[in-house]
């Protein structure tokens, strides 16, 4: 088995997915992270990384129109006609910090550069910094400052009041977005734990209840999802258990250094 060579379409993965059967996969085991999935009903990797994405306090408010508009994308509408490549991936909605960088080129007419110190001001919550940004991305500037030049939304036929309310959504937006590279490699992590915990159960579970031995609260959330799952939970066992827990593919087996007061030393001496 190599995880490097899992198929990253596998539809029983998403499956579970959909029904928030996600306890113990990366990033999906909170109550609110369930309840995207159970809405969102993800069929690929791209959707994962839209999950995460939106769970964010910036990009959380446009959940409802999100999966409103994925939908019915024909009754999407966009504050100006340039917007709308940009948006349409991802009906119509701000998600990554690459489509305000891409806001502000197309609209405005920024470098790269200046696209990057934008969404750098945002992300660090620089609001001086930002609101002397706010008349070069409605009106330009001449670049006489020392910055890069830029022609502004205006001269690209943006009504400045268009441009002004979206520059406020994407202050609103983007100090706490992800950039897409980013919930990418989440969604990947993420997707990898789902697999091992849709087509291994019992040896993903074991290996997640040694990775928090020190945790009860965790282990005995753990223990009560295998029994939903109906995999047996086997006691500990002096001529059967090692220190963490194991599993032989359908049990999983108690780990000695979850009972307290067992030291390594005396745990090590039974196991040998």
């Amino acid at each position: 088995f190599s995880l490097d060579k899992i198929s990253l379409h596998d539809s029983a993965v998403y499956a579970m997915m959909s029904k928030g059967d996600t306890t113990g996969v990366f990033q999906f085991e909170s109550a609110g992270m369930r309840s995207i999935l159970k809405r969102l009903r993800p069929q690929n990797l791209v959707d994962l990384t839209i999950a995460l994405s939106l769970y964010r306090p910036g990009p959380r408010s446009s959940i409802d129109r999100y999966l409103a508009n994925r939908q019915e994308p024909e009754k999407i509408t966009y504050a100006h006609p340039l917007l709308e490549p940009i948006l349409r991936p991802t009906y119509g909605c701000m998600i990554y910090q690459e489509q305000v960088m891409e806001i502000c080129r197309v609209l405005s007419g920024y470098s790269y550069g200046r696209a990057d110190t934008v969404r750098h001001a945002m992300s660090k919550k620089m609001k001086e910094k930002m609101e002397r940004e706010r008349q070069v991305f409605i009106y330009g500037c001449d670049g006489k400052d020392g910055t890069s030049p830029c022609c502004g939304a205006v001269a690209n036929g943006v009504p400045a009041e268009t441009a002004n309310a979206i520059f406020d959504e994407i202050s609103a937006f983007a100090s706490y977005a992800f950039n897409k590279s980013h919930a990418v490699a989440y969604a990947t992590l993420a997707y990898q734990t789902a697999y091992l915990k849709c087509h291994f159960p019992a040896q993903f579970t074991a290996a997640l209840l040694t990775s928090v031995i020190d945790d009860s609260t965790k282990i005995a959330l753990y223990i009560d999802d295998l029994a939903r799952l109906k995999i047996n939970v086997l006691s500990p066992s002096v001529n059967e258990s090692f220190r963490a827990f194991t599993s032989d593919g359908k049990s999983v087996r108690f780990g000695l250094l979850a009972i307290k007061n067992l030291g390594y030393n005396f745990i090590d001496t039974i196991v040998k």
